[in-house]
């Protein structure tokens, strides 16, 4: 038998360091989407809620709430007709405007007239703060939702 051909232990191992190695370089940049793409997540699932709730206070003509929980990275409507609890690789970073309820939380108004009390989340990678920041932005006067990049 001789000309058959094989491969040799040595060939095979190169095969197998070569494809360690691209495993360990792609692994932790797949990981980075997955944190991004969480963040963006988590901001879209906040800027729907406020879209709700205006939407509601206009529908219904009656003033209604968001509650957001920073501590535990939460949010709910009036009445918890609507609520999440967001994944574990976002987290809300910060909570500008809207009116302090206590524990860290604070209340956002959504009035029949479309305007709200006005907020400034800031939602970031678990992580990496630094990385993958996300401002949803709420204007207090017509109660347009904003989703953008948070500068550091």
């Amino acid at each position: 038998m001789r000309g058959e051909r094989a491969f040799t232990l040595i060939e095979i191992t190169i095969v197998l360091v070569i494809i360690a190695i691209g495993t360990m370089l792609a692994v932790p940049m797949m990981e980075a989407g997955f944190e991004a793409r969480e963040v963006r997540r988590a901001a879209r699932q906040i800027a729907a809620t406020m879209h709700y709730c205006r939407g509601e206070a206009l529908g219904l003509g009656e003033p209604q709430e968001l509650a957001i929980d920073p501590v535990g990275n939460k949010i709910h409507t009036t009445g918890w007709a609507r609520w999440a609890v967001l994944t574990d690789r976002a987290v809300i970073e910060d909570v500008q405007g809207g009116l302090p309820i206590g524990d860290g939380r604070v209340q956002v108004l959504f009035f029949p007239n479309g305007s709200t009390s006005g907020a400034e989340i800031v939602l970031a990678s678990r992580k990496n703060r630094l990385e993958n920041r996300l401002r949803v932005a709420l204007d207090p006067l017509i109660g347009t939702v904003r989703v953008g990049d948070a500068a550091g």
